[in-house]
């Protein structure tokens, strides 16, 4: 009786196809490369084609693009009926800011320089909704997360790197303003360079 409930749940937990962020696990029938893809493999598979070269990937819904995680975000302008994409700098965002000259990133940005620069808003105003019934998330929880923290730079970083400010998963960030551990990022939007 047991392994017939165990199977009853399995088989509806397969039912729920996830068809919402990933295209390439959305099903065959929404138009995108990695759908045409899966019928021409069925079609070689039963005979019927030939066997595809080449399997398309397409990039979840919610992924950044190189262009984000490099720091300039792509505009499209049509010209003559093709589309031609220009990358832009982001808004408010000094066209020189400064990068390192040593260090495991030669040339780049440092992570806080341009966080600092990308949020607009000074630490205590609430840009970012936090759940209010999850465990975590209150000033108590947010303080001792920080004291596992050498300083606040290198708090700010390891809540970037897990999804913040948008997420906030280790409760950090209790007050939504998208800096935690007492991270102020007015010095490094004023410092002329880093």
């Amino acid at each position: 009786m047991r392994n017939l409930v165990i199977l009853s749940v399995l088989a509806l937990a397969a039912c729920g196809e996830n068809t919402g962020w990933n295209p390439n696990y959305s099903g065959m029938h929404n138009g995108t490369s990695y759908a045409k893809y899966m019928h021409e493999r069925e079609a070689a598979l039963h005979g019927r084609g030939a066997v595809p070269s080449v399997i398309p990937v397409e990039l979840p819904a919610k992924a950044p693009t190189a262009a984000e995680i490099a720091g300039t975000v792509p505009t499209q302008t049509k010209a003559a009926g093709t589309v031609t994409v220009t990358a832009r700098a982001p808004k408010n965002v000094p066209a020189t800011m400064p990068v390192t000259t040593s260090g495991p990133y030669p040339g780049s940005t440092p992570v806080l320089v341009r966080y600092a620069h990308q949020e607009q808003q000074n630490p205590g105003s609430q840009v970012y909704k936090r759940p209010q019934a999850r465990t975590g998330g209150s000033v108590l929880d947010a303080g001792r997360s920080c004291s596992g923290y050498a300083s606040a730079d290198i708090a700010q970083r390891a809540f970037i790197s897990a999804g913040g400010p948008i997420l906030d998963p280790k409760g950090m960030d209790p007050d939504g303003d998208g800096f935690v551990c007492g991270w102020d990022p007015r010095p490094v939007r004023n410092a002329s360079g880093l």
